[in-house]
């Protein structure tokens, strides 16, 4: 019979409560997350640790997990190497070239996932064990909902600024030819002092969007853009693509980024213009709504396969038995 470990996170972000928690539970694992008042991410170092220390005394874990919260208190990754208690890294906003924000809490953790395969190189040159963990989708959260189909085109991203030339080209020229879409977000989309903003068309933002409304928004939508970070990674996304092709409801068009065609081949339209954008978008909303179903429930048979978040904590498991 297979060991059951107590494993408990630091962060409570939805990734972790929707996402990788659930493989960890499904495998038979006990799991905590420090969440609520006992939450860390929103609290000073100092008190990091104090509840910290709280959580590893009650829980007893035998493995801590730890997902990419910048302001950590190096305190939690000292204490858990003092205790001789595994803890694991997951570095989710690692960019190739511009953003490798996991390269200063290698230094503390005993092992170091990543989403970006061109930063394994720099972790294994500072002697850290390190591999590839992807994102992923959870079946049993991020599932079609039957429910009528209410919107055309929906886009739920922050207006980040390094997204700025993606909005231009592949965005903004939805708004502009009037289509019916319909963007959810934080207010920066209505910022007057973003280089790109909606501020021309107000009634196109429709303010924020709470996770766990995805997958009914989804459900009810006949396409869904995506945006991206990173556009030279052959493996780093976001979480989205996974969980929108899980959902397997609106169709997924989102800017071609190497890694998006490499993980999910066909499953995704991936325009590369502005022209590209507004024909599969077209296509898209012109097919029937059963073809429009069979694509989307071939993306989300072909995610839940080799993109669940069973694959994932199993991942993790492997890790901790090397040692």
């Amino acid at each position: 019979m297979t060991e059951k470990l107590k494993i408990l996170f630091t962060n409570d972000a939805p990734l972790i409560v929707y996402g990788i928690k659930s493989g960890f539970d499904r495998l038979g694992h006990y799991t905590k997350v420090m969440t609520g008042s006992n939450r860390l991410w929103d609290k000073p170092k100092e008190q990091q640790l104090i509840l910290f220390k709280e959580a590893i005394e009650e829980f007893k874990p035998d493995l801590v997990f730890s997902e990419c919260f910048a302001n950590f208190a190096e305190g939690v990754f000292e204490f858990t190497r003092d205790k001789g208690i595994f803890h694991a890294f997951w570095s989710i906003e690692d960019t190739p070239f511009d953003h490798w924000i996991g390269d200063y809490w290698s230094d503390f953790a005993d092992y170091v996932f990543t989403t970006t395969a061109e930063c394994l190189p720099n972790y294994w040159n500072k002697g850290k064990r390190a591999e590839l963990m992807l994102f992923g989708c959870n079946p049993q959260y991020h599932k079609h909902i039957n429910t009528e189909i209410t919107n055309d085109i929906v886009l739920v991203a922050n207006n980040y600024q390094r997204r700025s030339n993606q909005t231009k080209d592949f965005v903004l020229p939805l708004v502009e030819h009037e289509y019916a879409i319909s963007i959810f977000g934080n207010d920066w989309w209505i910022d007057s002092e973003r280089e790109v903003n909606l501020c021309k068309y107000p009634s196109v933002y429709k303010g924020y969007k709470a996770y766990e409304d995805l997958p009914l928004l989804y459900s009810s939508s006949k396409v869904v853009i995506g945006q991206n970070l990173d556009d030279n990674s052959i493996t780093q996304t976001s979480m989205r693509p996974y969980e929108v092709l899980g959902i397997g409801g609106g169709l997924l068009v989102s800017p071609w980024t190497p890694a998006q065609e490499y993980l999910f081949h066909d499953h995704a339209y991936l325009p590369k213009d502005t022209d590209e954008m507004i024909q599969m978008v077209n296509e898209a909303l012109k097919m029937s709504h059963e073809y429009r179903r069979q694509k989307a429930l071939r993306a989300q048979n072909y995610v839940y396969k080799y993109h669940n978040y069973d694959l994932r904590a199993q991942q993790v498991m492997n890790a901790y038995y090397k040692g």
